[in-house]
């Protein structure tokens, strides 16, 4: 008996615990704010990283900036509750898919994950294509 009582209150705990975590926003995932915030956080990150054009992707997880001069893209990315940002160059990327208005890329990292991007047309789904593959 003293056995079922312990587990149906650590049930109860442990239920109790995953009610706070919701309730706190354990589960929303983080979001840039801006195409301003992503830059700050690269130029952070990076420290010699100097934006200039950049697009941000509907649902407000990923962030791509063209850096200044170099032709270099940075990217900022939603993961859980964290931003993390990458510098990348067309040989970085293993495969562009373009469907759309959206843009799924693979990368050559096996520790960065496939990235989805979601634009507002297909028009600058294409013109980012073009400069991930380095064709402009």
């Amino acid at each position: 008996m003293t056995t079922l009582i312990i587990i149906a209150v650590s049930a109860v705990l442990i239920l109790g615990l995953i009610g706070l975590n919701a309730w706190m926003g354990g589960w929303t995932p983080s979001r840039i704010d801006s195409l301003e915030t992503a830059a700050d956080l690269l130029r952070q990150d990076l420290l010699a990283f100097e934006p200039d054009d950049g697009v941000l992707a509907k649902d407000q997880r990923a962030a791509l900036i063209m850096e200044k001069a170099t032709g270099r893209i940075g990217l900022v990315v939603a993961q859980g509750d964290i931003l993390v940002s990458r510098l990348m160059s067309p040989d970085d990327i293993a495969r562009i898919t373009e469907n759309g208005s959206a843009l799924d890329l693979r990368f050559r990292d096996f520790t960065f994950p496939n990235t989805l991007f979601e634009f507002d047309n297909s028009d600058v789904a294409a013109q980012w294509r073009a400069r991930l593959a380095g064709e402009s």
